[in-house]
């Protein structure tokens, strides 16, 4: 500790130096900000040259601002010039898009939450009156009681509650206590640790309960406890897989981080020059199919988002980082429709249902190129196959919450979320808006669920729907080596829409190369 003080105080007393014996002068608040850059030494000699050209006395903080702006904007990325195969004839530009857009998905301009108590309780009773009616067309929710009769039946009564999990704690003996509340009172359920095979199968069920989702419990009445025998979670049902007659393809993004010092610019670039023809016969053809693109947020990396991030940023300009996205994104064939959705890191509210980006910066950013901007969660139905977007916020939570789950395989949590019908059950751990409707309930079940924030791909086949997770196009940050995360940057996941089969295309090498993986 004492060293890297000394070696600071250094380093200050060599810049005061070198700026005496030019005869300048210079303010407290600029020595601060050029100690605080990645090479003070570089910067000092600039400032130098900078003080000389100018006559300038003193050296001010506006002046060191002004040339590590200038410096960042010498640094954004130019698009590589991409010019299409001339023998490439991709078979997606003979067909003409059929995209659906459900509007109830997007609550842009439509939010008048006031975040007042009353906003909660009307969010709440839409979960659970929602979820509730799922239950039943599943066969859970039938004969269900309200909590407030529970205490005028019988001991050894068989009932079946639908609530919402509003505690849950184990007792010392190690079985566990949940209080299920509906919109008349709070049951207390019993589950325990298990003296038989049902008991066993009720209580590890029962550890995967997440507080405030809506669940189904059957049990018997015993005192002023129900004593669980049974746990159902609404779930999806079990569906064939849903094809199309026409060779056509969705290529998946996500967290791109437009604007960061490590977005993988020229292998994105190389992305670009693989959906124009270049590569070899096998990567030609599945370029050839690619009909759409489906963006899962976080395109761009912001301004503001963790602390001291203007460290690891290009520009610090948040339509500056549009527009280089924008310039990336000029040379995808104008056949192949893009759909973008937000993420954490996207100029819109953080806090969940993200509105879709604004007017603003589509129309000072996208060059008239022709995006479909949507909110997330959005479902849009591409050529018949109903696709649900989100960027995934909450896959943080639901890894921590539930056991087994890691970073490392996340279709799991993903699958966990179809399974509860819902894409972000805990509230709080993720911040979500109290709309007078839940949005983030999965009503509508999707053919191909898909979701990013992670950083690493993962895929998975969940009773007939697509679950893909669509990596990142950026390197590993300081923050996922502390964490131990290692992510899968730069790896495409495109479904083919006839076959019902999900390729990998690998930009990481020199060369791409595509893989079926499911």
């Amino acid at each position: 500790m004492l060293g890297s003080i000394t070696a600071k105080k250094v380093v200050e007393e060599e810049l005061v130096r070198k700026f005496a014996e030019a005869g300048l002068a210079i303010a407290p608040d600029a020595l601060e900000f050029i100690k605080g850059s990645d090479s003070p030494a570089e910067l000092a000699d600039r400032l130098l040259k900078v003080g000389a050209e100018r006559n300038l006395f003193v050296i001010e903080k506006t002046l060191v601002q002004e040339l590590l702006e200038t410096k960042e904007t010498a640094k954004i990325p130019m698009p590589v010039e991409v010019v299409r195969a001339p023998d490439f004839k991709p078979l997606a530009k003979e067909y003409e898009p059929k995209l659906r857009f459900f509007d109830k998905s997007d609550v842009t301009g439509k939010s008048k939450c006031a975040g007042r108590v009353e906003d909660f309780v009307t969010f709440f009773r839409d979960r659970l009156h929602r979820t509730k009616k799922m239950l039943e067309a599943r066969g859970n929710g039938s004969g269900v009681m309200s909590t407030k009769v529970l205490a005028n039946l019988p001991a050894g009564r068989e009932v079946q509650l639908v609530g919402l999990v509003s505690s849950k704690r184990t007792t010392r003996k190690e079985d566990l206590l949940i209080e299920l509340e509906d919109e008349e009172g709070i049951a207390k359920v019993w589950v325990g640790k298990g003296r038989n095979e049902q008991e066993r199968r009720c209580f590890e069920a029962a550890k995967n309960l997440l507080l405030d989702e809506a669940v189904a419990i059957s049990g018997k009445i015993s005192g002023p406890f129900v004593i669980a025998s049974e746990v159902f979670w609404p779930d999806i049902p079990v569906k064939a897989a849903t094809t199309i007659e026409e060779e056509l393809g969705v290529a998946f993004l996500s967290d791109l981080h437009v604007g960061s010092k490590l977005f993988l610019e020229e292998r994105f670039s190389a992305f670009i020059g693989w959906l124009n023809g270049a590569g070899g016969e096998k990567e030609r053809e599945l370029a050839g199919k690619v009909k759409y693109i489906v963006v899962g947020g976080d395109v761009v990396d912001g301004i503001g988002i963790y602390p001291r991030q203007e460290r690891e940023l290009v520009v610090r300009d948040i339509f500056e980082q549009y527009r280089m996205f924008a310039k990336l994104m000029q040379s995808v064939p104008d056949y192949i429709e893009v759909i973008i959705a937000p993420g954490n890191h996207d100029a819109v509210r953080r806090a969940d249902p993200q509105p879709a980006l604004s007017d603003e910066i589509a129309e000072a950013v996208m060059f008239g190129r022709d995006f479909h901007l949507v909110g997330s969660p959005s479902m849009v139905e591409m050529e018949g196959l109903k696709a649900l977007i989100y960027h995934g916020t909450s896959l943080d939570s639901i890894i921590a919450g539930l056991p087994g789950m890691s970073y490392t395989y996340p279709e799991k949590p993903m699958v966990e979320l179809l399974r509860r019908r819902n894409l972000s059950p805990l509230f709080g751990d993720n911040p979500i808006v109290p709309e007078s409707k839940d949005y983030m309930v999965i009503e509508d079940v999707p053919d191909i669920l898909h979701m990013g924030h992670v950083h690493k791909n993962g895929y998975e086949k969940y009773k007939g729907t697509i679950v893909v997770n669509s990596g990142t196009w950026q390197a590993r940050t300081d923050f996922q080596v502390k964490q131990g995360h290692v992510p899968s940057p730069c790896l495409l996941p495109v479904y083919d829409m006839k076959r019902g089969q999900i390729s990998v295309v690998d930009f990481n090498e020199p060369a791409a190369q595509a893989a079926p993986v499911m």
